[in-house]
């Protein structure tokens, strides 16, 4: 019979225990997990529903259980950016940072955060630290382009806006915006492009169709022009402004008395210039008399 020996076996009867003991460790921190989970859950949900107050909280106690996760700083973030608590929001949106540098979802909330309080530069940067992690991220790109257009920084605006759409041929806002910013630096013919890239995803973009008029006029093509202010007429029988540019238009191609109907539709709707438009084609006719 084999002897046996104690130490070996208490060496065994040692090893099981401490096996049995990771296995309950495991299955604790498995709840603990799901507990952290659930809070965050919650916190979506109330951040869904406005109740900001319940989301923090439900924040909070999922930041307890699992003080190394990014996501409940996050939203807790967003909540209190949403309430106008921007310091304590700043300093959650930087603690999410800290625990996952890659969290792109906080960078893009900061940026939008620091672009409603008109911090430009430091939306710049929270978008173009977005755009480091994904440099095939359309929204950063998009959102980057607004705050360098808001900036002033017109030519970075439209280069944005171009990558915009690089990624997403159909970013209807990119095209519009990038239509808007190119007319700034005047070049109508690729604003005239944008436009009506927009028109063809929004046939009834009211904005659309007065921007490409804008342009077009500005090329020189009034007829273009004109059919563009008409269609702006027919989706807003009060637009003071397409009456009053329809009328300068149809002045140009001699059209006067088109051109008056339009510009005393104009002054009726107390656009400022239709008062001096109308009364230059009146001096125009005593002239010719």
């Amino acid at each position: 019979m084999k002897k046996i020996d104690k130490n070996k076996s208490l060496v065994v009867q040692n090893q099981g225990m401490v096996s049995f003991t990771k296995l309950q460790l495991g299955i604790t921190d498995k709840f603990i997990k799901r507990e952290a989970t659930d809070w965050l859950k919650k916190a979506k949900s109330y951040l869904q529903e406005n109740a900001y107050p319940e989301t923090i909280d439900a924040c909070n106690k999922a930041i307890e259980i699992t003080p190394n996760d990014a996501a409940p700083y996050r939203i807790c973030g967003i909540a209190k950016m949403l309430l106008g608590d921007y310091a304590d929001a700043l300093e959650d949106f930087e603690s999410a940072i800290k625990k996952d540098p890659t969290d792109i979802e906080t960078y893009l909330e900061r940026g939008f955060m620091h672009y409603d309080l008109k911090d430009y530069e430091l939306a710049i940067a929270d978008f173009s630290s977005v755009i480091a992690i994904d440099d095939n991220h359309a929204q950063a790109f998009f959102s980057r382009g607004y705050a360098y257009y808001d900036l002033g920084k017109v030519e970075e605006a439209i280069d944005d806006f171009s990558k915009t759409i690089d990624i997403d041929a159909n970013h209807v806002e990119a095209l519009y915006n990038r239509g808007f910013a190119r007319f700034d630096v005047k070049n109508y013919r690729g604003a005239v492009a944008d436009f009506t890239e927009v028109l063809k995803l929004r046939p009834e973009d009211m904005n659309a169709h007065a921007n490409r008029g804008e342009a077009r006029y500005h090329l020189g093509h009034l007829r273009g022009a004109i059919a563009d202010f008409t269609e702006v007429i027919k989706l807003d029988e009060e637009a003071a402004n397409a009456y009053y540019n329809r009328g300068v238009a149809q002045s140009d191609l001699l059209n006067e008395f088109e051109a008056k109907k339009d510009l005393e539709m104009a002054l009726s709707l107390e656009h400022p210039g239709a008062r001096e438009a109308l009364d230059k084609i009146l001096l125009n006719n005593d002239r010719r008399f």
